[in-house]
């Protein structure tokens, strides 16, 4: 009856209608079927709890069971999907026979990577599904053409809580494009809050969100290098084709969601890692770092797991600014100054004694140096552009020639080469003609007197770091030390933190130093009744000051700051002092020397008067091994004593 109608088109369209609704419930029937069958075949075959499903997810083992890293709800198709890996198996495989939403990527795009890995796994047929999402992924890959793969470490900036360890991306270099116009992937605590102790506080509870971002190469090269002056060192990811692919269609996955950043831990060393994992994960990269992780240990291990190719350098505005000053005289030091703000011209410069590599030289480093001035809100935008294109000009006319300073020095100090973070030191001495054993800790990270190498140089950067220390009687024997145990052994120090930054400043720049210190320290000082005794006190140490080179192998710095050490013994508790520091850094090769004189004074007490000059020697044996020794002559309420002393060091 359907089809009793004079009208040909509509006999057709009513015809079609019929076929319509006689096959789309079958059809639907049959994808749902099939799901089904999917998801008995992966419980079947344990999926659930195969490695690289719990890697897909991120999920890590706890007490009750499994908890993905991962915090954004998206990224999770089963409602109880961050803590169930067997529901979001199921829930994952049934999605991708759902049909495409307006506005919303389709699961088998949003979820590439567990999309590719569950078709190799279930061999699942493509032409069941409403919508196949590789389409898209292989045209995202064709735009971005990938080539080669990096990890870059921005060395670190001492001067902002959060760059204190410095930092890891990705670039994705595109075949027949520029180095410069790849991707980055970057993953990064989203906040506008400014550098502070609020910032640093929220950082280590995870009260930002952090996500993982694409933005163009050439973009963060511009933060890094040249506002926040960091070099940066390039490394070749060692990644075949197949693991390049797991690899992109990973990150395309982060991209979608978002999870808590934690200063010291799930941070963007750590959770970096994430696609490198998906990409090689017989590597179990995040399985190889307990609660603290920082940027130079995770080079050190993928470099151990053969992840990594020789380094490439590329030098911030800073450091191509040292190498073309290096090559200047006083005299032109002094007019690219005044040239650069405004003092005086072009034309008063004498160039009858400068090679035409030397004018070359000094052009360069006057352009490199208005734009540090710029970046640094010292001079104007207009200001800028007027005396750069008249720089700009000056160097044109001598294009053909080459800079002296063209090829700048690869550092030898490089974050491959860094030592373990942790550290374990047995050492020994004598204090006042009384001998003593010593042990020394630390957590992370670097001290003044280690090699440089992966971290600021003449830096310090020490979290959770102490000393116990015993000291023995004139004549002691083993029933001695067992009946003097409790007298004789006590905890020297213990800091949380122990931040020194040294950058060095010169005529052209100046550059502010710090000092930070806080946590626990034995300290001489009057109780209560007047009396002198050493107690351990809470303490905190603030010092500003300024540093210069005076050759390229010796560094002096001055700082003044206060001493502030808390404990009930005290009266009110509390005793501060005010003075400074000053002191000499000596590096050359395996050698280092730190000679440095302190005067602290109470000014409630003429007689609490503080100092010590010491001289702190270093030998590096091994990248993780060195050796130390030390001097001191010191003194406090009219007495003085001499200490020696020297210790192993094993870095870890």
């Amino acid at each position: 009856m359907f089809f009793v109608n004079t009208n040909g088109s509509k006999r057709l369209f009513y015809r079609l209608l019929l076929l319509f609704l006689l096959f789309f419930p079958i059809n639907i029937y049959s994808q749902v079927q099939y799901a089904d069958n999917l998801v008995k075949k992966a419980n079947e075959l344990c999926l659930y709890s195969d490695s690289y499903w719990l890697l897909l997810c991120h999920y890590k083992k706890t007490l009750t069971g499994y908890k993905s890293l991962v915090d954004g709800k998206d990224f999770f198709l089963a409602e109880k999907g961050k803590t169930n890996p067997k529901a979001e198996l199921e829930a994952t495989i049934r999605a991708f026979f759902i049909p495409k939403e307006n506005g919303k990527e389709h699961p088998t795009y949003a979820f590439s990577a567990r999309y590719k890995w569950l078709c190799e796994k279930l061999d699942i047929d493509k032409s069941q599904l409403l919508y196949d999402g590789d389409a898209d992924y292989n045209r995202l890959k064709e735009t971005i053409n990938p080539k080669d793969l990096y990890l870059i470490f921005p060395a670190a900036y001492m001067n902002n809580p959060a760059s204190m360890f410095g930092h890891l991306f990705y670039l994705i270099e595109s075949k027949n494009a520029p180095h410069l116009a790849g991707l980055s992937v970057n993953y990064g605590a989203i906040t506008t809050d400014p550098p502070s102790f609020i910032f640093a506080m929220k950082g280590l509870f995870g009260a930002y969100p952090a996500k993982y971002d694409i933005i163009p190469y050439y973009q963060q090269i511009t933060k890094y290098s040249y506002i926040d002056m960091r070099d940066t060192w390039e490394y070749k990811l060692l990644l075949n084709d197949d693991e390049t692919d797991y690899f992109l269609r990973h990150v395309i996955e982060m991209t979608f969601t978002y999870s808590r950043y934690y200063y010291l831990s799930e941070n963007c060393a750590y959770c970096i890692l994430f696609p490198l994992e998906i990409a090689r994960p017989d590597t179990k990269l995040t399985d190889s770092f307990g609660t603290i992780v920082e940027p130079i240990q995770v080079i050190l291990k993928l470099q151990k797991e053969n992840l990594l190719d020789a380094a490439q350098y590329r030098p911030s505005l800073y450091s191509k600014m040292e190498a073309e000053k290096s090559f200047l005289t006083k005299k032109q030091k002094r007019f690219a100054k005044k040239l650069c703000f405004g003092k005086t011209e072009i034309s008063e410069l004498n160039t009858e004694n400068m090679s035409n590599e030397e004018q070359a030289n000094l052009w360069e480093f006057s352009s490199d140096y208005l734009k540090y001035l710029l970046t640094n809100n010292k001079i104007s935008l207009k200001d800028y552009q007027k005396r750069f294109l008249a720089v700009l000009g000056e160097r044109n006319k001598l294009k053909d020639t080459p800079s002296i300073s063209k090829n700048i020095p690869i550092p030898n100090e490089q974050p491959q080469k860094a030592h373990g973070s942790a550290l374990f030191s047995l050492g020994g001495g004598i204090k006042d003609k009384t001998p003593y054993g010593e042990i020394n800790f630390r957590l992370l990270a670097h001290n003044i007197t280690d090699t440089d190498s992966g971290y600021t140089p003449n830096s310090q950067l020490e979290f959770f770091s102490g000393s116990v220390r015993y000291s023995f009687n004139e004549d002691f024997d083993k029933k001695e030390i067992k009946e003097n145990l409790k007298d004789n052994l006590y905890l020297r120090y213990f800091d949380i933190a122990n931040i020194i930054s040294l950058p060095t400043s010169d005529s052209l720049s100046l550059k502010k130093c710090f000092q930070f210190r806080a946590g626990f320290a034995q300290n001489l000082a009057k109780d209560s009744d007047d009396e002198i005794n050493e107690t351990l006190a809470g303490h905190i140490k603030y010092a500003l000051g300024l540093s210069t080179l005076i050759t390229p192998y010796n560094q002096i710095y001055a700082l003044l700051g206060t001493d502030i050490f808390i404990s009930p013994e005290y009266n009110y508790c509390t005793d501060a002092l005010a003075g400074g520091e000053l002191g000499l850094l000596t590096t050359i090769g395996i050698w280092k020397q730190n000679i440095f004189a302190t005067l602290y004074q109470s000014p409630f007490d003429k007689e609490h008067t503080r100092f010590d000059i010491s001289v702190q020697e270093r030998i590096s044996l091994h990248q993780n091994v060195t050796l130390k020794a030390f001097y001191t002559f010191a003194g406090d309420f009219k007495t003085n004593w001499h200490e020696a002393g020297g210790s192993l060091n094993i870095y870890f």
